[in-house]
């Protein structure tokens, strides 16, 4: 301990929980003194200034060394900035003194030296002036123009016009520096997010927020409290033996006793090489990232976790500690003041209960969650690939595969719409909600989802492609078999409901030993009470699991497999579309999804869980919908599935309802930037939810329904957009009455904060930029053009067959539909068109490439810029990137900046406080309660 203790104060606070969780690791529950005589942890407490319950929602997430520093570095340049400002105030008297000047070439020789004159901020220093007129030419040229009769006065105004030009630039870039250096100190004090720092008054009713909202949320988060606690607390009644005997039959066929064996034989041994594992301090890296990746403990904490990581002192004494607890796991038991819950607000409105665990607990817990999780997808992926699982659609017979290869001189196109299902299936959504190695972040969290992901997709992204598959499966099902049936559900109060003997049956019948069934009992008997409750109201949760642990998702994992697997096996192959409890089937066949639902009825009963009936719902295109299936619509975020158009729909009545609580997130807002901040999560929220980047299989009518909302959604939030310019106009109606500030060109307010913006995301251009990239051709279609092309190939290959000699060389096609010339003799009539088609799914590469275009998202539109705007935009690139969104904006408002500022910086970056910058734009928001 002594070398911790050597690092001295900066980390005092850090470490002295650390020290102390080290000391409950050395040992069971007799080696610590056992629950009456371990010491408390008041230090863990005090540390953090108060106790969790106390804690202040508005934490600041920096350390107080480390902010200090911060904020002492933005104070100065600030100060900094406005020092520059008032001496190039003083500086710029010079244009006062060149307008008194009568003869144009004194004036350019007195606005010369006012140029070269200023050496701060915007001085020059390669002699160039507006990327036009170079100075070390313009000493001879206006010695030229003095002495030349026939020099045009025309050009030596032009020189007065550039130099004069620069000189109000400047100074007018000084003045936004003032803006950047009063908006920045406006959010650092305003306490619009858990980094700010709250200002003194920031628990007193703030005048602009509604009185009326604030009642309507706490009362949302009283009723959700109220409903979490009738649910955690109380056990829930299961029959255990039941479970086990309808999992023995559901894994009674010979195929699934095989691979059932192999998965209890490799989960055995993995249980004990886990048990017996040494950890290094690289897992501690990994496992560091992946608490901050989910929403885990306060900021302090978070901070902590942070300095920890970049200190290999500290991380190995972290691994030694692990590796203690590890050792003593039989006796680990949760701190006895137990786990603090906090409700916290989503965008979505919804409140889920976190919670606040010791350090070392975390990082525990989230390395044998995530090894554990690795292992469970890995053996639930052995299942889904053996021959146990049945396949959606039925491979071709023998005789059938040779049929293909007699006729066609191929058997199944490798290419086919089943095998590119299948792929997707594998990677997505067997086990999806589970790692695949340390280091995926595996997060369902719509706050701060991502759908830009690159090698692997993003949590929303594989949202998104779900109702992608859904959309192509139907047209592919209405075009060749008439109908298509959509089921769609999810489970109420999934993770806080999930009945704890279901979890151990369920786990305990794919081989899990009983010293790892007992850890995750006490895992799950935590101690918990809630942030506004005294620390004597400890209860022990009795049901259900924490949010955002890593065991947690894999145990939720584990008891839905089941439903996978049985919706497999009893509906004759049907394949459950799952994302954690989000459940979709669908098919052309309606009698199916009845089966499916059966079986999903009949399971979720079994284990104690209940359908949300809210968002439970079912539809069928060109076909009746069976009273068996579920009544309700059919919905994804914001959109409403419309069974007439076959399509998914914007439901506005629900738009409606987020466009007044976004109405009352910005009213709550104390700073220009928090207003920002709110405002462009909830646009990044509203595209997310109307699903993001269109696919081809949902059309430009999907786009055009994007447009006009995200205009009614500007409208809505600014009755008076017409004269006053939506976001816009009121963000310059503000910045006017706040700092008196007008004349705002329009392409500040978009570009980067780094730059001196305000960076305020504008989704408009992100719906243009798909709009310009579509055109009119109906996805419904598609197929039904492929049947017309299938039966024009027919026709070509039955003609080759007839016309071929009876022996010897004859032509035959490739998977590709080339042709080479091939041997063999030729018998009998050609295979019928009914044959022929009767496997598209599997055998025709011509509909897997129909299929796969469908699904594909299209980039979007890149505008282009002119050369002048691409010469300037150079600065921007390192800071901002130049993708499609930046090089519209510079592409559209770039022009109107140069006339304003002479450069698309509209403040000197060198003179911006980057730290805190990017402090500001990786912050979390402090919603409204």
């Amino acid at each position: 301990m002594s070398t911790l203790r050597s690092r001295g104060a900066h980390h005092l606070c850090s470490l002295k929980p650390f020290q102390t969780s080290m000391a409950r690791g050395r040992g069971g529950r007799g080696g610590r003194g056992g629950r009456n005589g371990r010491a408390r942890r008041p230090t863990e407490r005090d540390n953090s200034g108060a106790s969790a319950a106390n804690t202040s929602s508005s934490q600041t997430s920096m350390s107080p060394a480390f902010g200090r520093t911060l904020q002492f570095i933005t104070t100065m340049k600030l100060q900094e900035l406005e020092k520059q400002r008032l001496a190039y105030i003083k500086h710029s008297s010079v244009l006062d003194e060149a307008e008194k000047a009568v003869d144009p070439i004194q004036k350019v020789e007195i606005l010369l030296k006012g140029v070269r004159g200023w050496a701060g901020s915007g001085g020059i220093n390669n002699d160039l002036v507006g990327g036009k007129l170079d100075l070390s030419n313009l000493d001879i040229w206006i010695q030229q123009s003095k002495k030349d009769p026939s020099f045009s006065k025309d050009i030596v105004r032009g020189w007065a016009e550039t130099l004069e030009s620069h000189l109000r630039h400047n100074q007018t870039r000084f003045d936004f520096a003032k803006l950047f250096g009063n908006l920045f100190n406006e959010w650092i004090s305003s306490g619009d997010s858990v980094t700010a720092a709250p200002s003194s008054d920031d628990n007193k009713p703030d005048a602009t927020s509604s009185e009326s909202f604030v009642e309507v949320g706490r009362k949302e988060m009283l009723e959700q409290k109220e409903r979490l606690q009738s649910i955690i607390f109380e056990p829930a009644v299961v029959d255990a033996d039941s479970i086990r005997t309808y999992l023995d039959n559901l894994f009674s066929s010979d195929d699934s006793k095989r691979i059932l064996k192999d998965v209890k034989e490799q989960l055995d041994e993995f249980s004990t090489d886990l048990s017996t594992r040494t950890f290094q301090s690289s897992d501690v890296q990994w496992a560091i990232q992946s608490v901050l990746a989910a929403d885990l403990m306060n900021e302090e904490k978070r901070t902590t976790l942070k300095e920890f990581s970049s200190n290999k002192l500290i991380m190995d004494e972290l691994a030694s500690v692990l590796n203690m607890r590890l050792a003593g796991l039989s006796s680990w038991s949760w701190p006895e003041e137990g786990l603090t819950v906090e409700m916290k607000r989503g965008l979505n409105g919804k409140y889920r209960a976190f919670t606040d665990p010791d350090i070392v607990d975390v990082l525990l817990l989230q390395l044998l969650g995530i090894l554990w999780q690795i292992e469970i997808k890995r053996v639930f992926q052995m299942i889904y690939s053996s021959s146990a699982w049945k396949p959606s659609i039925a491979p071709l017979s023998k005789s059938e595969r040779e049929r293909q290869r007699r006729f066609l001189g191929t058997g199944v196109d490798d290419r086919n719409i089943e095998s590119y299902r299948s792929g997707i299936r594998a990677r997505n959504f067997v086990a999806g909600q589970l790692a695949t190695n340390v280091s995926s972040r595996s997060t369902y969290d719509d706050d701060n989802a991502d759908e830009d992901a690159t090698a692997e997709l993003s949590a929303v992204q594989v949202k998104q492609q779900l109702i992608h598959m859904m959309s192509t499966d139907c047209h592919l099902n209405t075009a060749l078999h008439g109908s298509h049936t959509v089921v769609r559900s999810d489970l109420e109060w999934f993770g806080p409901s999930l009945p704890h003997d279901s979890i151990f049956t369920v786990l305990s019948f794919f081989g899990i030993s009983q010293q790892w069934l007992d850890f995750f009992k006490t895992f799950l008997r935590a101690p918990t009470r809630f942030k506004e409750e005294p620390a004597t109201a400890l209860r022990i949760r009795e049901r259900g699991t924490p949010i955002s642990y890593a065991l947690s998702a894999m145990f939720g994992e584990a008891v839905l497999f089941v439903m996978d697997f049985a919706v497999n096996q009893k509906a004759d192959g049907l394949f459950l579309y799952r994302i954690h409890d989000d459940l979709w089937l669908w098919d052309a066949k309606q009698a199916r999804c009845e089966v499916a639902w059966e079986a999903m009825s009949e399971y979720a009963t079994l284990v104690g869980l209940k359908f949300n009936e809210e968002k439970t719902g079912s539809a069928c295109v060109k076909g009746t919908l069976s009273p068996k299936l579920p009544t309700g619509h059919v919905r994804w975020g914001f959109l409403r599935f419309d069974s007439d158009e076959a399509r998914f729909i914007i439901d506005q009545a629900e738009v409606d309802v987020h466009i007044a609580e976004l109405r009352r997130q910005l009213n709550a807002t104390k700073s220009i930037f928090g207003w920002v901040n709110a405002y462009n999560k909830y646009m990044a929220f509203f595209r997310r939810n109307f699903g993001g980047r269109p696919p081809e299989c949902f059309g430009r009518v999907l786009i055009d329904d994007m447009v006009d909302t995200f205009a009614r959604i500007q409208r809505e939030l600014f009755p008076d957009g017409a004269s006053t310019g939506g976001a816009v106009g009121h963000l310059r109606s503000i910045i006017n009455t706040r700092f008196g500030m007008d004349g705002i060109p329009e392409g500040y307010f978009y570009f980067p904060i780094a730059h001196g913006g305000l960076e305020l995301r504008n989704p408009m251009i992100e719906v243009f930029a798909l709009w310009s990239h579509d055109d009119d051709d109906d996805p419904r279609e598609a197929f039904t053009k492929g049947i017309e092309a299938d039966q024009d190939m027919y026709k070509i290959l039955k003609a080759n067959w007839d016309t071929a000699p009876a022996s010897g060389s004859r032509w035959e096609t490739e998977p590709d539909g080339s042709w080479t010339k091939g041997s063999s003799s030729k018998s009998g009539e050609f295979m019928s068109y009914e044959q022929y088609t009767a496997h598209r799914e599997r055998t025709l590469g011509s509909w897997a490439a129909r299929y796969e275009e469908l699904m594909s998202v299209p980039p979007p539109i890149t505008v282009k810029m002119t050369p002048a705007l691409s010469a300037s935009a150079g600065s921007l690139s390192a800071s901002w990137g130049l993708d499609y969104y930046p090089a519209w904006v510079v592409a559209l408002y770039g022009e109107e900046l140069l006339k304003k500022f002479g450069t698309l910086e509209v403040v000197d970056p060198n003179l911006i406080p980057v730290g805190m910058v990017q402090l500001f734009k990786t912050s979390r928001m402090k919603w409204e309660q």
